[in-house]
């Protein structure tokens, strides 16, 4: 029979090894950022912990993790716009390569602002994007929008997402445990 000494030694061990996993696991594998600010609300709100796939694909819809251009911040918003595209909203509709494109994720809150005779999302076009001179979205960057729309700091503000700033995809909301969601 163990001692109780070698008994502490192996859960110490145990644990050491697990938490070294977690960590080289999180450095390769995933992120378990924190939310800040509103620009996502009501998908995900300040204060909430995603888990990020590191090497999740990028997809049109989906939300990634990422680096915000010209800044040390970092960012989770929705890819709207993918390389090659042509991207416009007029009268809160979504166009991409001059086909209408239904934003499904949106459709309460575009409800709600026509109700209220407002634009969710103000009409702009590809050129108006800050450091953009192109009008199809160059090879390597997106086009990130927040579902916050009015008051989400986005490409509108800060420009195109470059590839290499792209973190992860967000595949869950995983704090508060009783807002548990996949995205």
């Amino acid at each position: 029979m163990k001692s109780t000494k070698e008994l502490w030694k192996e859960i110490g061990l145990t644990i050491f090894i697990v938490l070294f996993l977690f960590i080289v696991m999180s450095m390769t594998l995933f992120s378990l950022p924190k939310s800040e600010g509103y620009g996502m609300a009501p998908t995900v709100n300040d204060g909430e912990r995603v888990f990020v796939n590191r090497l999740g694909t990028v997809r049109r819809f989906k939300l990634i993790y990422f680096k915000v251009p010209d800044s040390k911040d970092k960012s989770i918003r929705r890819v709207i716009g993918l390389p090659g595209e042509s991207i416009q909203y007029k009268n809160d509709h979504l166009f991409i390569n001059q086909q209408e494109s239904v934003e499904r994720f949106l459709q309460s809150q575009l409800k709600r602002a026509e109700q209220n005779e407002e634009l969710l999302t103000t009409d702009f076009r590809l050129q108006q994007i800050p450091n953009n001179k192109y009008t199809r979205i160059p090879t390597g960057k997106y086009l990130v929008l927040g579902d916050n729309r009015p008051y989400s700091s986005d490409s509108r503000y800060y420009g195109l997402v470059d590839e290499k700033e792209i973190i992860g995809t967000v595949e869950m909301r995983i704090w508060p445990l009783h807002k548990l969601t996949s995205y």
